[in-house]
């Protein structure tokens, strides 16, 4: 598309001095076609590799792309339904995909299981772009030249506006794990974060941000941004300070994912490439996905998780009356065995009328803790009858990159001092 082709609605107001890239990442907003790029040719191996795979947006061929995000080649084409310019993508712990289809100001459900594409019940968007999904399968859109992002609500009661203030077309969209929501403001060159529960808006401190698009956050809350203007990703740690994602060549990236192994991949998109990199510094490479027009979007379903439980025991004490839970814990890992550190596992009764505690996973993926439940006799005595009778029952309610686990756990009287 040529620069002089882009709305004037989508340039910066006069006097902003926006550069060629930037008026280039401007117009994926637009729908209508680019001018061919010349695909990336695959380069080295996979480092860090992981079997889940990897959605891409494949912006300029109205297609959603799939392959192995760990580089052992192959690649299909996600059957979908009319779609045009399609970008922000993400993916639920069931692996069902929600992809903005920019063009017809859509946002379209595609069903893990090979069903029928659906249209997600929206009113009003105009070109909605990021994508993002919280603990309750709400769904956040990033509805970007509405200047505002839209929630549609998982119990089917419709969708609202999220409050905030100040919005020129919001792009990426990412949750923290204490439900904090950020977004980044492409053309103020900010990202804010929007607290749970209404807590109000603030900016991220951040350093020559220009055009901010795609964003991530890892397990321990740093941020990742996509600087489109300045052709990098930057990493903003979670205690503070900002530094730059070694990465070589990147020009306009968009999209960001990062998998179960803190592999950070990379929507380059005037490269027509998706290029990976390899965490703390472990090099990158660029997968082996042919034939890509602008790739602006990326998801990687959250990774299978399993929970590993041990025996508690509980005791009735009559002075003060109570009931104390001792040994709860529950080890989380991949599929493959992995630990799965940081994240926060919920212990309750087998028929989760109670929650006993909550621990967060060490560096081995093990959560442990001690409930002391006071309540009248009756309640106390229902509640160690049950946990005797049925266990106990470890959950993790699943994160943008891991699935959520559950798994019992035994129960027995604990020895009279």
């Amino acid at each position: 598309m040529p620069r002089s082709a882009v709305p004037e609605t989508l340039r910066r107001p006069a006097g902003a001095g926006r550069r060629l890239g930037s008026v280039l990442v401007l117009a994926t907003l637009c729908a209508f076609g680019f001018g061919p790029v010349a695909a990336a040719t695959a380069s080295d191996p996979a480092v860090g590799a992981v079997p889940a795979p990897l959605y891409v947006s494949d912006y300029g061929n109205n297609r959603v792309l799939k392959a192995p995000a760990d580089g052992s080649g192959g690649q299909s084409t996600v059957p979908t339904t009319d779609l045009v310019r399609p970008t922000g993508m993400v993916a639920d712990a069931a692996g069902d995909l929600y992809v903005s289809d920019t063009g017809n100001n859509r946002v379209v459900r595609i069903p893990s299981d090979g069903g029928p594409q659906t249209t997600v019940p929206t009113d009003g968007l105009s070109r909605p772009i990021g994508l993002a999904l919280d603990d309750a399968g709400d769904l956040y859109i990033a509805d970007s030249f509405n200047d505002r992002v839209v929630k549609v609500h998982a119990d089917g009661s419709g969708q609202s506006t999220v409050p905030t203030s100040g919005l020129l077309h919001p792009w990426g969209l990412a949750f923290d794990a204490e439900g904090t929501l950020y977004v980044s403001d492409f053309v103020n060159d900010r990202v804010v974060r929007l607290a749970a529960a209404g807590g109000g808006q603030s900016t991220v401190p951040t350093t020559g941000l220009s055009q901010p698009a795609g964003i991530v956050l890892d397990p321990r809350g740093n941020l990742y941004v996509s600087d489109t203007g300045n052709n990098r990703v930057v990493r903003v740690a979670a205690g503070g300070g900002q530094s730059t994602v070694p990465a070589v060549g990147l020009n306009d990236p968009l999209g960001l994912a990062l998998d179960a192994r803190g592999n950070l991949y990379v929507a380059d998109a005037f490269n027509n490439r998706v290029v990976r990199l390899a965490p703390n510094g472990g090099g990158q490479s660029t997968l082996p996905i042919t034939g890509l027009n602008t790739p602006t979007g990326l998801a990687i379903p959250p990774a299978p998780t399993r929970l590993r439980t041990t025996d508690a025991t509980a005791r009735r004490e009559s002075d003060p009356r109570a009931l104390t839970v001792k040994g709860l814990s529950g080890t989380l890992t991949t599929a493959h065995g992995a630990p799965v550190p940081g994240r926060t596992v919920i212990f309750s009764d087998a028929g989760r009328e109670r929650t006993l505690c909550t621990a967060v996973t060490d560096s081995r993926g093990t959560a442990r803790c001690e409930a002391r439940i006071h309540a009248p006799a009756g309640v106390l005595d229902h509640l160690y009858e049950n946990l005797l009778r049925r266990g106990y029952l470890a959950r993790f309610e699943g994160s943008p990159t891991h699935a959520p686990a559950v798994a019992p756990g035994a129960v027995r009287a604990a020895r009279p001092h």
